[in-house]
């Protein structure tokens, strides 16, 4: 029945319920039948490299284990997947900022938590918005990133270390389980992708010229 305020009310029978609690009792939660088995991905908690896990991370991460176990139980094939920020410019400014301020990190990297890099993230962000030659610096520390420098790597896999140990707590406290794909994974798959694209796009312009024909 739908009330004087709009409130859609269900009323359930007693004996309706009953019937319901007692198969649970005998025969316990069981799945719904699905018509197959389906691989299944689901993206979720998706914190950025060198700062720290906010509340809208822990929904994402709650709500996507949440429907990662239904579909689970319901016998599909589920891929967890972290979709972790661990590439671009900023990690550039961060490097700089880094040699600049803690030039002996690489050996001392153990010693800074992940709040540490994120309040260090945001002096490198003011830094790179105010002062020019920092912002040379920080986009300089990218192309040898890019380029697989050593020094910059290194620093770049500690910072990623020491941040993945701290998200790795959270999701131990809350039993969760999920496989990080950075942002980095995909970048050796991107020239694929753009050639499948291109390709799509000319098949799709052509039958369209064929149709006009």
């Amino acid at each position: 029945e739908i009330d004087g305020l709009g409130f859609v009310n269900v009323s359930l029978k007693p004996q309706y319920i009953s019937s319901l609690l007692r198969d649970l009792l005998v025969n316990g939660v069981r799945a719904p039948p699905i018509p197959r088995k389906l691989r299944v991905v689901v993206d979720f908690s998706s914190p950025n490299i060198a700062k720290e896990m906010h509340v809208g991370h822990l929904r994402s991460t709650i709500i996507g284990e949440t429907l990662c176990r239904l579909l689970e139980f319901a016998g599909h094939d589920v891929l967890r997947l972290n979709h972790i920020g661990d590439w671009g410019t900023q990690f550039g400014m961060l490097i700089a900022h880094l040699q600049n301020k803690h030039p002996d990190y690489s050996s001392t990297a153990d010693q800074f938590t992940l709040s540490d890099l994120q309040s260090l993230y945001k002096e490198s962000k003011v830094h790179f918005d105010e002062d020019p030659e920092f912002k040379k610096q920080a986009l300089s520390s990218v192309v040898k990133l890019q380029g697989n420098d050593p020094e910059a790597k290194k620093i770049w896999l500690d910072i990623c270390e020491a941040s993945r140990k701290e998200y790795q707590k959270i999701y131990s406290r809350l039993g969760v389980k999920i496989m990080d794909r950075g942002e980095l994974f995909y970048q050796p798959l991107m020239p694929l992708v753009g050639k499948d694209l291109v390709a799509k796009v000319l098949q799709v312009w052509l039958y369209k010229k064929f149709m006009q024909m």
